[in-house]
């Protein structure tokens, strides 16, 4: 009896291990994400501040959400800009220079950031 305790005990601990494994290496993949951004703004001389600047100019509204990710080996700057009575999605490129606004339907949320698609032509 008190060896199929301990037995359990540890089948238990292992299927926790294999639980916990995935959500530490997502966690610290997230960090390399980033470090590999702040590099590829640091490279273009752009900031979170002035992406979200030439957002707002672009889509002539203010700015209510901003998410930088990694795509293809390029940097980009998604904000999302409330003009008028429209979201507008404006893409700001690792040099600082904000696309074409388009309307958004709603505002991504966080999840979406994490799952964001590749680069266009990247």
């Amino acid at each position: 009896m008190r060896n199929r305790k301990l037995v359990m005990s540890l089948m238990v601990v292992g299927a926790l291990a294999l639980v916990a494994w995935p959500v530490y290496a997502h966690c610290g993949k997230c960090a390399g994400s980033a470090k590999e951004m702040v590099t590829a703004m640091d490279a273009g001389k752009v900031t979170l501040g002035s992406a979200v600047t030439a957002a707002e100019a672009a889509a002539k509204g203010k700015a209510v959400s901003a998410s930088a990710s990694m795509g293809g080996g390029k940097m980009h700057i998604d904000v999302y800009v409330l003009a008028g009575d429209k979201i507008m999605e404006v893409e700001v490129d690792a040099t600082g220079k904000a696309g074409t606004p388009k309307e958004a339907k709603e505002l991504p949320s966080a999840h979406e950031h994490a799952e964001k698609k590749p680069v266009k032509g990247g």
